[in-house]
């Protein structure tokens, strides 16, 4: 069975690590860290890599998060991918730990005029 839980972040941190630029397109790799509150209440930690030049971007990130989905206290990693056609978000297969073995799924982020962050969750478990 198909469930969703929602739940608002908080970047904690944003912390470029390194740069570089070649033949116009810049390399970046940044730190992140965020604290979700909702349905998905915890913590995550991000590596994310990204390739930005004046025609375009994309990036590529790995997140764990340790986390309680709907009272399942757990965690499990959360593979980015993103570019200027949009973002999919999936669980890793087999990442699953705690009461939260076995998830599989996708999320969305959302955010609003206000630069709040809304983070949907579609898992089965």
């Amino acid at each position: 069975m198909t469930s969703t839980a929602t739940a608002s972040f908080v970047l904690d941190k944003w912390e470029p690590r390194a740069s570089d630029e070649a033949a116009g397109t810049e390399f970046a790799r940044v730190a992140i860290a965020k604290t979700f509150t909702g349905a998905v209440e915890g913590t995550s930690t991000v590596e994310m890599l990204s390739a930005s030049n004046a025609a375009s971007r994309a990036y590529v990130a790995f997140e764990r998060l340790e986390v309680s989905v709907d009272g399942r206290k757990g965690g499990f990693v959360l593979h980015h991918s993103a570019d200027d056609s949009g973002l999919t978000l999936k669980i890793l297969t087999g990442s699953g730990f705690g009461e939260l073995t076995g998830i599989s799924g996708t999320a969305s982020i959302e955010i609003d005029a206000g630069q709040n962050h809304t983070f949907t969750l579609t898992y089965e478990l």
